[in-house]
């Protein structure tokens, strides 16, 4: 929880296993622990999966403001956005209703944009 409550945005499982594994060459953590850990969180309300176009789902803390995301096309990590756009009502065709929305925006990340 600690790990996805400071990530930059949702976590994949096998991000998370490579974030808590980081400088623990014999990390007794397996991806079948992460996945069963995440599993729980979301059952018990304090995690939501974010599937985002990558394919791979993702994992936040449930206590999140409303927000969207930034997908990096380069190294596929994905980020929070704050913030909402607004007027997405105006978008829809007549007679339409709008129950929910998400808002994914495609680029670089600052590291890619650096590495490139």
């Amino acid at each position: 929880m600690a790990a996805l409550a400071s990530a930059q945005g949702p976590m994949s499982a096998t991000e998370l296993l490579a974030k808590l594994s980081e400088g623990k060459p014999d990390s007794a953590i397996g991806i079948a622990t992460i996945y069963r850990s995440l599993k729980l969180g979301v059952e018990e309300g304090r995690l939501v999966a974010v599937e985002l176009e990558s394919g791979a789902v993702r994992y936040e803390p449930a206590d999140l403001e409303h927000h969207h995301h930034f997908l990096c096309v380069e190294c596929s990590r994905a980020f929070d956005l704050k913030g909402c756009v607004s007027d997405l009502e105006d978008l829809l065709p007549a007679g339409f209703e709008m129950t929910s929305h998400e808002v994914l925006l495609h680029g670089k990340c600052q590291d890619c944009r650096r590495a490139g």
